[in-house]
């Protein structure tokens, strides 16, 4: 077996990175991508010590959201109670897998993408619009409600 030498590198990463960075005249430390999630140094919300952060990836986010937006074009007939309802599927699933500590914008973000395709897509089933932005996010959203993003998963040992 043998590493990829174009995959493979070491990073400043740590408590001390941003100071020892700063000092060498260079930017923020870097950051790596596993299992879906980018890595990234930061600090505690009252700034007091070190943490490693996580959040989506970018990559991740985007084919995400290039999947569910194929799935919702190709299924926009189904009844809309059903259609919800598979949506509401997929969204607890991402949520699980992505509902960690620290990476509450990106659930939430994925869901107001899920949102705005679903009004396109609904929008775009007949000859005419549908839903109207107030018909669609006062009337039906408030009726057949998306998931909630959620975090699932604590990253700190309690």
């Amino acid at each position: 077996m043998e590493l990829a030498l174009e995959k493979t590198k070491i990073l400043e990463f740590g408590r001390f990175a941003r100071r020892n960075r700063k000092k060498r005249g260079l930017g923020k430390p870097e950051t790596f991508d596993f299992l879906g999630f980018t890595f990234y140094c930061s600090e505690n919300g009252k700034k007091e010590f070190f943490r490693c952060k996580v959040k989506t990836s970018k990559k991740k986010f985007r084919s995400k959201v290039k999947a569910i937006k194929e799935w919702i074009k190709n299924n926009r007939i189904m009844p809309v109670g059903e259609l919800i309802k598979k949506i509401n599927q997929k969204l607890r699933g991402h949520y699980q897998y992505y509902g960690v500590t620290d990476n509450t914008r990106g659930v939430k973000s994925y869901l107001n993408v899920v949102k705005w395709l679903l009004f396109k897509w609904l929008n775009k089933r007949g000859q005419r619009r549908s839903y109207t932005l107030d018909t669609f996010f006062n009337g039906l959203l408030k009726t057949l409600p998306l998931l909630e993003p959620t975090i699932k998963v604590s990253l700190f040992y309690r």
